[in-house]
Protein backbone atom coordinates (compact mmCIF):
# COMPACT_ATOMS: atom_id res chain seq x y z
CA UNK A 1 0.00 0.00 0.00
CA UNK A 2 1.51 3.40 -1.06
CA UNK A 3 2.01 5.95 2.13
CA UNK A 4 -0.22 7.76 0.85
CA UNK A 5 -3.37 5.29 1.11
CA UNK A 6 -1.82 4.35 3.65
CA UNK A 7 -1.80 8.21 5.46
CA UNK A 8 -5.75 7.85 4.16
CA UNK A 9 -6.56 5.16 6.75
CA UNK A 10 -4.96 6.93 9.75
CA UNK A 11 -8.31 8.91 10.12
CA UNK A 12 -10.56 5.71 11.71
CA UNK A 13 -7.94 5.90 15.43
CA UNK A 14 -9.94 9.48 15.83
CA UNK A 15 -13.42 9.37 13.92
CA UNK A 16 -15.06 10.32 16.46
CA UNK A 17 -13.20 13.59 16.66
CA UNK A 18 -12.72 13.88 12.87
CA UNK A 19 -16.60 14.00 12.64
CA UNK A 20 -17.12 16.35 15.88
CA UNK A 21 -14.60 19.35 14.28
CA UNK A 22 -13.85 19.30 10.61
CA UNK A 23 -15.93 21.22 8.63
CA UNK A 24 -18.65 20.60 5.88
CA UNK A 25 -19.30 22.30 2.77
CA UNK A 26 -20.80 25.14 1.54
CA UNK A 27 -24.30 24.92 0.26
CA UNK A 28 -23.23 27.07 -2.95
CA UNK A 29 -20.94 24.23 -3.49
CA UNK A 30 -23.52 21.94 -3.74
CA UNK A 31 -25.99 24.15 -5.94
CA UNK A 32 -22.96 24.11 -8.39
CA UNK A 33 -22.19 20.60 -8.90
CA UNK A 34 -26.15 20.30 -9.23
CA UNK A 35 -26.48 22.59 -11.95
CA UNK A 36 -23.33 21.23 -13.47
CA UNK A 37 -24.76 17.82 -13.24
CA UNK A 38 -28.37 17.73 -12.85
CA UNK A 39 -30.56 16.37 -9.89
CA UNK A 40 -32.22 12.88 -8.72
CA UNK A 41 -28.90 11.23 -10.48
CA UNK A 42 -27.19 8.31 -8.85
CA UNK A 43 -24.13 9.60 -7.19
CA UNK A 44 -20.76 7.37 -6.23
CA UNK A 45 -18.71 8.71 -3.31
CA UNK A 46 -15.30 8.11 -3.05
CA UNK A 47 -13.62 8.61 0.57
CA UNK A 48 -16.94 9.36 2.36
CA UNK A 49 -15.27 9.62 5.40
CA UNK A 50 -18.18 10.53 7.98
CA UNK A 51 -20.31 12.04 5.81
CA UNK A 52 -19.68 15.40 6.00
CA UNK A 53 -20.17 15.61 1.88
CA UNK A 54 -22.33 12.39 1.86
CA UNK A 55 -25.59 14.24 4.06
CA UNK A 56 -25.29 17.17 2.14
CA UNK A 57 -26.13 16.18 -1.34
CA UNK A 58 -27.99 13.16 0.15
CA UNK A 59 -30.44 15.72 1.11
CA UNK A 60 -30.44 17.03 -2.15
CA UNK A 61 -32.32 13.79 -3.12
CA UNK A 62 -29.86 12.06 -4.62
CA UNK A 63 -29.48 8.41 -4.48
CA UNK A 64 -25.64 7.42 -2.96
CA UNK A 65 -23.31 4.94 -2.77
CA UNK A 66 -20.70 5.63 -0.15
CA UNK A 67 -17.56 4.10 -0.51
CA UNK A 68 -15.58 4.64 2.62
CA UNK A 69 -12.06 2.19 3.49
CA UNK A 70 -11.81 2.60 7.02
CA UNK A 71 -14.43 0.67 8.99
CA UNK A 72 -14.46 3.22 12.05
CA UNK A 73 -15.31 5.91 9.94
CA UNK A 74 -18.04 4.15 8.35
CA UNK A 75 -19.53 2.95 11.51
CA UNK A 76 -20.17 6.53 12.09
CA UNK A 77 -21.04 7.51 8.73
CA UNK A 78 -23.73 4.98 8.94
CA UNK A 79 -25.09 6.11 12.10
CA UNK A 80 -25.57 9.30 10.72
CA UNK A 81 -27.78 8.13 7.66
CA UNK A 82 -29.89 5.83 9.43
CA UNK A 83 -32.75 5.90 8.08
CA UNK A 84 -31.52 7.53 4.84
CA UNK A 85 -32.47 4.55 2.14
CA UNK A 86 -31.13 6.84 -0.54
CA UNK A 87 -27.30 6.37 0.96
CA UNK A 88 -25.55 2.59 0.35
CA UNK A 89 -22.29 2.59 2.18
CA UNK A 90 -19.83 0.35 1.00
CA UNK A 91 -16.87 -0.29 3.42
CA UNK A 92 -13.85 -0.80 0.67
CA UNK A 93 -11.05 0.73 -0.70
CA UNK A 94 -11.58 2.69 -3.78
CA UNK A 95 -9.35 0.55 -5.50
CA UNK A 96 -11.31 -2.68 -4.17
CA UNK A 97 -14.69 -1.58 -5.16
CA UNK A 98 -16.37 -2.59 -8.17
CA UNK A 99 -19.26 -0.84 -9.21
CA UNK A 100 -22.41 -2.26 -10.44
CA UNK A 101 -23.83 0.42 -12.27
CA UNK A 102 -22.66 3.46 -14.39
CA UNK A 103 -22.73 6.85 -12.68
CA UNK A 104 -24.31 10.11 -13.35
CA UNK A 105 -21.94 11.60 -10.74
CA UNK A 106 -18.51 10.76 -9.03
CA UNK A 107 -17.96 13.08 -6.26
CA UNK A 108 -14.79 13.30 -3.36
CA UNK A 109 -14.42 15.73 -0.71
CA UNK A 110 -11.31 15.67 0.64
CA UNK A 111 -9.83 12.24 -0.47
CA UNK A 112 -8.96 12.19 -3.93
CA UNK A 113 -5.43 12.61 -2.79
CA UNK A 114 -5.51 9.37 -0.84
CA UNK A 115 -6.57 7.57 -3.63
CA UNK A 116 -4.03 5.58 -5.88
CA UNK A 117 -2.50 7.66 -8.75
CA UNK A 118 -1.70 4.84 -11.14
CA UNK A 119 -5.62 4.20 -11.57
CA UNK A 120 -7.54 7.29 -9.69
CA UNK A 121 -8.10 8.63 -13.17
CA UNK A 122 -8.84 5.69 -15.25
CA UNK A 123 -11.10 4.25 -12.27
CA UNK A 124 -13.10 7.74 -12.10
CA UNK A 125 -14.13 6.97 -16.31
CA UNK A 126 -14.60 3.48 -16.14
CA UNK A 127 -17.36 4.37 -13.18
CA UNK A 128 -18.85 6.88 -15.15
CA UNK A 129 -21.93 7.02 -17.75
CA UNK A 130 -20.86 9.20 -20.66
CA UNK A 131 -21.61 13.02 -19.99
CA UNK A 132 -21.27 11.70 -16.14
CA UNK A 133 -19.92 14.01 -13.87
CA UNK A 134 -16.66 13.90 -11.55
CA UNK A 135 -16.73 16.77 -8.66
CA UNK A 136 -13.80 16.82 -6.32
CA UNK A 137 -13.54 19.41 -3.79
CA UNK A 138 -11.18 20.42 -0.61
CA UNK A 139 -11.22 22.77 2.24
CA UNK A 140 -7.89 24.64 2.72
CA UNK A 141 -7.98 27.11 5.62
CA UNK A 142 -5.31 29.31 7.73
CA UNK A 143 -5.45 30.96 10.66
CA UNK A 144 -6.82 34.70 9.42
CA UNK A 145 -5.44 37.34 11.44
CA UNK A 146 -2.08 38.12 10.18
CA UNK A 147 -0.41 38.60 14.08
CA UNK A 148 -1.95 35.47 15.60
CA UNK A 149 -0.50 33.63 12.31
CA UNK A 150 2.86 35.08 13.15
CA UNK A 151 2.33 34.02 16.45
CA UNK A 152 1.41 30.35 15.65
CA UNK A 153 4.27 29.48 13.23
CA UNK A 154 6.25 30.73 15.86
CA UNK A 155 5.16 28.14 18.33
CA UNK A 156 5.30 25.81 15.84
CA UNK A 157 9.15 26.12 14.85
CA UNK A 158 10.46 25.29 18.54
CA UNK A 159 8.35 21.92 18.07
CA UNK A 160 7.24 20.78 13.89
CA UNK A 161 8.20 23.74 11.66
CA UNK A 162 7.35 21.60 8.69
CA UNK A 163 3.41 20.50 10.35
CA UNK A 164 2.14 23.65 10.03
CA UNK A 165 0.61 24.40 6.89
CA UNK A 166 0.54 27.78 5.92
CA UNK A 167 -0.12 28.36 2.11
CA UNK A 168 -0.86 31.72 0.58
CA UNK A 169 -4.58 32.49 -0.19
CA UNK A 170 -5.99 30.60 -3.80
CA UNK A 171 -5.47 33.11 -6.83
CA UNK A 172 -9.30 32.74 -8.12
CA UNK A 173 -8.31 34.13 -11.32
CA UNK A 174 -6.36 30.55 -12.54
CA UNK A 175 -7.86 27.77 -10.07
CA UNK A 176 -6.45 25.24 -12.61
CA UNK A 177 -2.97 25.65 -12.26
CA UNK A 178 -3.67 24.19 -8.82
CA UNK A 179 -3.76 19.88 -8.74
CA UNK A 180 -5.53 18.18 -9.88
CA UNK A 181 -6.31 20.86 -12.72
CA UNK A 182 -3.40 20.15 -14.62
CA UNK A 183 -4.03 15.90 -14.67
CA UNK A 184 -7.69 16.79 -15.52
CA UNK A 185 -6.40 19.21 -18.16
CA UNK A 186 -4.55 16.47 -19.84
CA UNK A 187 -6.86 13.64 -19.69
CA UNK A 188 -8.84 13.02 -23.06
CA UNK A 189 -11.68 11.22 -21.01
CA UNK A 190 -13.10 14.15 -19.08
CA UNK A 191 -13.80 17.84 -21.10
CA UNK A 192 -16.11 20.96 -19.92
CA UNK A 193 -13.67 21.30 -17.06
CA UNK A 194 -14.78 24.11 -14.89
CA UNK A 195 -13.41 25.35 -11.26
CA UNK A 196 -14.93 27.11 -8.15
CA UNK A 197 -13.33 28.95 -5.19
CA UNK A 198 -15.70 29.71 -2.13
CA UNK A 199 -14.36 31.75 0.49
CA UNK A 200 -15.93 31.64 4.33
CA UNK A 201 -14.82 31.94 7.77
CA UNK A 202 -15.57 29.84 10.91
CA UNK A 203 -14.37 30.47 14.40
CA UNK A 204 -13.15 27.85 16.64
CA UNK A 205 -12.25 28.01 20.93
CA UNK A 206 -8.26 28.19 21.32
CA UNK A 207 -9.11 24.02 22.49
CA UNK A 208 -11.40 22.89 19.40
CA UNK A 209 -8.52 24.66 17.32
CA UNK A 210 -6.02 22.22 18.39
CA UNK A 211 -8.09 19.47 18.67
CA UNK A 212 -9.06 20.16 14.55
CA UNK A 213 -5.23 20.50 14.38
CA UNK A 214 -4.67 16.96 15.71
CA UNK A 215 -7.11 15.83 12.71
CA UNK A 216 -4.70 17.03 9.96
CA UNK A 217 -2.10 14.18 8.42
CA UNK A 218 1.22 16.45 9.76
CA UNK A 219 0.41 15.89 13.06
CA UNK A 220 -1.13 12.59 13.21
CA UNK A 221 2.41 11.55 11.71
CA UNK A 222 4.37 13.41 14.33
CA UNK A 223 5.57 11.67 17.31
CA UNK A 224 2.76 11.62 20.21
CA UNK A 225 5.35 13.57 23.05
CA UNK A 226 6.26 15.94 19.92
CA UNK A 227 2.41 16.24 18.99
CA UNK A 228 1.68 17.10 22.66
CA UNK A 229 4.36 19.43 23.31
CA UNK A 230 3.41 21.26 20.63
CA UNK A 231 -0.02 21.49 21.30
CA UNK A 232 0.54 22.28 24.94
CA UNK A 233 2.42 25.51 24.00
CA UNK A 234 0.12 26.65 21.57
CA UNK A 235 -2.70 26.39 24.27
CA UNK A 236 -0.73 28.82 26.40
CA UNK A 237 0.11 31.46 23.38
CA UNK A 238 -3.40 31.43 21.79
CA UNK A 239 -6.13 33.92 22.40
CA UNK A 240 -9.87 32.32 23.44
CA UNK A 241 -11.24 32.37 20.01
CA UNK A 242 -8.89 31.51 17.10
CA UNK A 243 -10.72 32.75 13.43
CA UNK A 244 -9.81 30.67 10.07
CA UNK A 245 -9.86 32.05 6.61
CA UNK A 246 -10.78 29.30 5.13
CA UNK A 247 -11.23 28.76 0.93
CA UNK A 248 -13.06 25.61 -0.83
CA UNK A 249 -11.93 24.56 -4.31
CA UNK A 250 -14.31 22.71 -6.42
CA UNK A 251 -13.38 20.92 -9.89
CA UNK A 252 -15.74 19.61 -12.05
CA UNK A 253 -14.81 17.28 -15.45
CA UNK A 254 -17.67 15.60 -17.77
CA UNK A 255 -17.27 12.37 -18.84
CA UNK A 256 -16.82 12.36 -22.62
CA UNK A 257 -18.41 9.58 -24.97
Amino acid sequence: MSDARAQGLMFGEIAEEFDRIRPGYPEGLVDDVLAYTGIGVQALEVGAGTGKATTAFAARGLQITAVEPDPKMAALLTERLAGQPSVRVVVSLWEDYTPDLAFDLLFCAQAWQWTDGSQRWARAAAALAPGGTLALFWNFDRVADDGLRALVREVHAGYAPHAMIDEEPADGTDLSQYWPGPDLAALPEFGELAEHLYTWERTLSADDYVSYLSTQPTYRILPEATREALFTALLQRLPEKVTLAVETLLYLGRRTA
